[in-house]
């Protein structure tokens, strides 16, 4: 019996959330410092260093998630789980600094960052051993609490970012240099509280229980590689198929982060619903309604984000982060776009997983990474930046579709499309044409302006969809109630 199969998917999600939002505040205020600070092309620097880093994680990450399914299948397996993922984190991340120090040209040529080859090995041995063992305490059901950890991290992130920086800024190049050491000094600091929480001694598990592992690893390894590529696609294509390469990334992340809370509800409770599935996957019923009702409220935040766009795109875009990201405002609306169809997407491919089969989410993983780079090669050559982005909505939504198709063959009364979801639509389009009508007699010239409308979107849209949909009441209490009854 496992911890995760008594998991309130509604509470874990609303603590989940609540603490995504605060972590995002904290993230935002820091994508506007750095922004500014260092320019669009440092500031893209550093964001390719990250999305290599991605890849060079991805073993790990994948390890984790074979971790963190056996572990969600019993209690007993905490251990022997937490033991071989400490082992596989160690190995690689030797194995991973000695590439990057063959490959330290390259790195320091494709970011810009004289000290990339260090910098990826201080991330691998910080952050990216961090994140292997939240999988962990995720594979518990404990998805608000390893979330919480996540926001103390990103609190500490930020204050140390901007020292490093300062203290480094005597060059820019150098300066940016600062946003990478801040966050690994974060993450080796909340080790020990997310050690806390995975609840296990380690021990060195049996032959038999890597085997179990690998041969979940086998498909989570490589499905994580593909899903990574496809997400971090868009930037590493800037980076290489454009002359101003490093300046793309840089108003690719602006729109990227702007959008980023469309998937807060979708994430954390498709982290939660992988464990509770493979818990409960014997009880098909079970399985079929967790995945439904996530369905049905996973993009509760995305389509009014989607909407917002279209109404404050530019004024958005120029307030907060300055002119010089103007070109920006298209791609937030493209990026919008793709979050809707990702929050539906995102939580399939977890039940997917739940269901003990990596290897249908790897294969799905693996036509997107085509689909995405052929489409992307092509359409960013003829249309520019927002090219990119078209193909990744494409590639996503293809993605949703077969997973869709993989579990309605599995699985009988997953609802796709629910009156909760209809509602969520019609609350965004009506708040929608609210701040258009408000936005033409007040134009955007400051901050209190762009505060006074995006305000006016959130009130109007919560209004309207609390009295329009009953389910949304009901789940909102159910989880407010969980939270608070919960010890």
């Amino acid at each position: 019996m496992s911890e995760a199969a008594k998991t309130s998917l509604s509470r874990e999600t609303l603590g989940g959330t609540i603490a995504q939002f605060v972590m995002a505040g904290i993230g935002f205020a820091g994508t506007i410092v750095f922004a500014r600070w260092l320019g669009p092309s440092a500031f893209g620097g550093v964001y390719l260093l990250f999305a290599l880093v991605k890849f060079a994680d991805r073993p790990m990450n994948g390890w984790s998630q074979a971790a963190k399914k056996r572990l969600s299948e019993s209690d007993a397996l905490r251990p022997p789980a937490f033991g071989a993922q400490l082992l596989f984190d160690a190995g690689w991340v030797v194995l991973a600094a000695v590439v990057a120090l063959l490959a330290g040209d390259f790195l320091r040529n494709y970011t810009g960052l004289a000290l990339a080859p260090f910098l990826i090995i201080c991330l691998l041995a910080t952050e990216s051993v961090y994140e292997s063992l939240e999988n962990l305490v995720q594979g518990r059901g404990k998805i608000s609490a390893a979330t919480w950890v996540d926001t103390l991290r990103s609190t500490l992130t930020l204050p140390l970012q901007i020292g490093f920086v300062a203290l480094l800024s005597t060059a820019t190049v150098v300066g940016s240099a600062g946003m990478v050491y801040g966050l690994a000094l974060a993450s080796a600091l909340t080790v020990p509280p997310i050690v806390a929480y995975v609840a296990a001694r380690p021990t060195i598990p049996s032959r038999s229980f890597v085997r179990s592992l690998a041969d979940y690893a086998r498909y989570s390894i490589p499905g994580s590689l593909l899903s990574t590529t496809y997400d971090r696609l868009d930037v590493l294509l800037l980076g290489f198929l454009l002359v101003n390469g490093t300046s793309a990334v840089g108003l690719y992340e602006v729109a990227w982060k702007l959008t980023f809370p469309a998937v807060f509800v979708a994430d954390m409770a498709g982290r939660g619903l992988m464990a509770t599935v493979s818990a409960r996957r014997g009880r098909t019923d079970g399985a079929a309604r967790d995945i439904s009702n996530t369905l049905a409220y996973a993009g509760i935040l995305a389509f009014p984000v989607l909407f917002g766009s279209l109404a404050l795109s530019e004024p958005l875009v120029v307030t907060v982060y300055g002119p010089e990201y103007r070109d920006a405002a298209l791609l937030l609306i493209g990026l919008a776009l793709y979050r809707v169809v990702r929050t539906q997407s995102g939580p399939l491919l977890q039940a997917t997983n739940g269901l003990d089969r990596p290897d249908v989410a790897m294969r799905l993983s693996a036509v997107a990474v085509t689909v995405n780079l052929a489409l992307g090669v092509l359409l960013t050559l003829r249309f520019g930046v927002i090219g990119v982005v078209l193909a990744t909505v494409v590639a996503e939504s293809i993605v949703y579709l077969g997973a869709l198709r993989f579990l309605r063959g599995e699985l009988v009364g997953i609802q796709p499309v629910s009156w909760p979801m209809v509602a969520q639509v019609g609350a965004s389009l009506f708040m929608f044409a609210v701040v258009s009508i408000v936005h033409r007699s007040l134009p955007v010239g400051s901050w209190s302006d762009l505060l006074t409308l995006v305000s006016l979107g959130g009130i109007v849209y919560v209004g309207v969809l609390l009295v329009v949909s009953p389910g949304v009441r009901r789940t909102l209490g159910e989880a407010v109630r969980g939270s608070l009854s919960s010890p």
